[in-house]
């Protein structure tokens, strides 16, 4: 059997001095810069707003009663309030999200107050499709989890400004109350709403 001493089984300082480089070269150009796109601000605001309606419509599943939004486009914010017929449960469970300020019987949430750090989003409009869509205010959740209305209700956010602003719209199902995130896209709602 022979044995070869000259040779060793690590890499040179040279090899990793190299290897480091390229990796923080690579890392420098895939890593997105830490001011987010409005594509990123819409999307994760979005996201913020559909899971807060899956809490709304959680919350009448578990407690078999009706939860309603309130959409405010002027003051950029919405506010979730039990509107069913039991009072015991007007007021709202506790949760991390709450803002302390906030009456015990409401969850409002201010989209200028989420934390961001690119393009402020705006609450653009809130539309409902029963026979035709129309401007609604509200989005109310019944005790299957359904909307009390009998179309598909829709919310449209935007970012930016002049040709450069860009809209994201969640769908809401009459059905399941499921919401769904739809496209980036630089079309919003019709200018009547």
């Amino acid at each position: 059997m022979v044995t070869r001493r000259g040779q060793s089984a690590g890499f040179s300082l040279i090899e990793l001095l190299i290897v480091i480089s390229l990796m923080a070269i690579m890392a420098g150009l895939i890593l997105p810069s830490g001011n987010p796109s409005i594509h990123d601000q819409l999307r994760s605001t979005a996201r913020i707003v559909a899971t807060d309606l899956a809490y709304g419509r959680s919350l009448a599943v578990t407690n078999n009663s009706n939860y309603k939004f309130t959409f405010d486009t002027n003051n950029n914010r919405y506010t979730l309030e039990h509107s069913g017929t039991n009072p015991n449960l007007d007021t709202l469970p506790d949760s991390p999200f709450r803002n302390a300020d906030d009456p015990p019987e409401q969850h409002i949430v201010d989209l200028n107050d989420l934390p961001r750090v690119g393009a402020p989003v705006q609450l653009e409009a809130v539309a409902s499709t029963t026979n035709f869509l129309e401007p609604a205010t509200d989005l109310e959740f019944g005790p299957l989890g359904e909307t009390t209305r009998s179309g598909d209700t829709r919310i449209w956010l935007s970012a930016g400004n002049g040709n450069a602003k860009r809209y994201i719209r969640l769908l809401v199902n009459p059905i399941t109350g499921l919401a769904t995130v739809g496209e980036y896209t630089g079309y919003g709602p019709p200018s009547w709403l």
